[in-house]
């Protein structure tokens, strides 16, 4: 009766334990991979926002100041309230159009509610600022005091400033995420926001 070897299960035992260490280090891992990938993808976003806003600032300034032009050239004397008033609709109008990029822009009878947006007409005959087009919320430190103080322009040109507030909300809404060697993480909310001044050189 010869006596057969059986085969050994060690080196079977030990690819499963590695196996099992190798899927615990990758639970581990994963969750960190996963906020850096959206914290990356949030970074694009909350850039491609603030170009939005950018260009929202400037082309309302700018538009506003066209329809100041066209207002002042109109009026005999000094422009009335509602020549004012349509400056600011005008303002209103193109920087809601602009801000359709946002993700999550509002708006409310025909006016942006988010962004926030207004906007202030300085000439020889005072300040002339509409209301925001929202409540303006604690955050939008440009617009905490409303209507903004304006100084004189350079040379006594009148000049349209425009202030817009936007709420920028990221994938992962965390607050005060702790993370190892003591190390903390923020994700929530971020306010991007705009002043742009544009000088009506020409009436």
């Amino acid at each position: 009766m010869s006596d057969t070897a059986r085969p050994s299960t060690a080196p079977d035992s030990a690819s499963s334990s590695r196996r099992g260490q190798t899927l615990v280090e990758f639970a581990l891992v994963l969750p960190m991979l996963l906020v850096l990938l959206l914290g990356i993808a949030d970074f694009g976003r909350v850039f491609a926002s603030g170009i939005t806003m950018e260009a929202l600032a400037r082309d309302a300034a700018e538009a506003a100041s066209q329809e100041y032009l066209q207002q002042r050239r109109a009026a005999a004397g000094p422009p009335g309230a509602a020549a004012y008033a349509a400056v600011h609709a005008r303002a209103q109008e193109v920087a809601c159009e602009e801000a359709e990029r946002l993700p999550n822009r509002t708006v409310s009878a025909g006016s942006c509610t988010m962004p926030v947006i207004g906007s202030c007409i300085h000439d020889e005959w005072g300040n002339h600022c509409s209301a925001p087009s929202a409540s303006v919320p604690a955050a939008c430190s440009t617009m905490a005091t409303w209507p903004p103080s304006l100084a004189n322009q350079p040379g006594g040109l009148p000049y349209v400033q425009l202030n817009a507030c936007y709420q920028f909300t990221t994938i992962i809404n965390l607050t005060d995420l702790r993370l190892p060697l003591g190390w903390s993480l923020s994700l929530g909310d971020i306010w991007l926001q705009r002043e742009r001044v544009f000088t009506v050189a020409d009436y």
